[in-house]
């Protein structure tokens, strides 16, 4: 390659990094944008809920006493979480009852006259290949 042809390469390799960083850039502006909102909405709303009380207070009203219950959600009623799913009590109960039955097989290393480790099947075909 020529110094010319690395020279336009590399300037064009960095154009695109240069554009992809506005685009980058502006796609957080926008989130902090709507951040910015949402916390302008939860300001207002306690704003509002600070003078509904004080309004009902002053009227004498008894809202305190009455027990409040929020409306329902639609959707699911948690955020959902990151992670594994948390196991139901029924499925631990056969999970435990299972291991009790029935323990798992696990392969047990043995040490041979040489001191390498191997498994029981391969002590096995050694000592079959060592009585032929």
């Amino acid at each position: 390659m020529t110094l010319h042809k690395k020279q336009e390469l590399y300037k064009s390799l960095v154009e695109k990094i240069f554009s992809r960083c506005q685009q980058i850039q502006a796609e957080n502006e926008r989130c902090v944008m709507r951040v910015n909102g949402i916390k302008k909405i939860l300001r207002r709303r306690t704003h509002d809920l600070v003078l509904l009380k004080k309004k009902l207070d002053k009227h004498g009203d008894d809202w305190r006493s009455i027990p409040m219950m929020g409306p329902q959600p639609k959707g699911k009623p948690e955020q959902k979480r990151r992670g594994p799913k948390p196991k139901s009590k029924q499925t631990m109960t056969d999970a435990t009852s299972e291991a009790t039955c029935k323990p798992r097989k696990q392969r047990v290393k043995k040490q041979t006259s040489d001191g390498n480790a191997t498994t029981a099947h391969h002590t096995v075909q050694l000592q079959q290949l060592s009585t032929v």
